[in-house]
């Protein structure tokens, strides 16, 4: 039962993380397109697209994080973890085993913010290019 429950975990957090990729990758397109045409519903799109990216990221590092919370918790009672030891010197061998992040999540973390910081400058920047200064002097 735990089995299914870790690989469905693994399966929505891979989902997430692809779904992150190709908003970034669309959002990389639109904004490109937003500052040569000089488009400020493009530019606003990408803003939220890039904060939409964050949300996905978000979740992703979320599900890995109680994935290796609760892979910390099993306990193995009878037969082989991974298929490469088994029987009574696995138990001891087991116990020894211990989960650690590195660089990766907090690289991923990195990310997260990252997207936030540029989801908020895409948006302001729509912001500055809606104010039009010939309109303003008219005014």
């Amino acid at each position: 039962m735990t089995y299914f429950i870790i690989t469905g975990m693994q399966n929505l957090s891979i989902s997430c993380s692809l779904v992150c990729l190709i908003i970034l990758g669309t959002a990389v397109l639109i904004g490109f397109f937003g500052l040569c045409r000089h488009q400020i519903s493009a530019v606003l799109v990408t803003g939220v697209m890039y904060l939409l990216a964050a949300t996905f990221a978000l979740f992703t590092l979320t599900i890995i994080h109680f994935k290796r919370a609760q892979d910390r918790g099993i306990r193995i009672i009878n037969g082989p973890e991974d298929g490469v030891i088994g029987g009574p010197v696995s138990r001891a061998i087991l116990k020894a085993r211990r989960f650690t992040t590195s660089w990766s999540m907090d690289f991923g973390w990195g990310g997260v913010t990252l997207c936030a910081l540029a989801s908020v400058a895409w948006i302001l920047l729509s912001k500055i290019m809606r104010f039009s200064p010939i309109a303003a002097m008219i005014a």
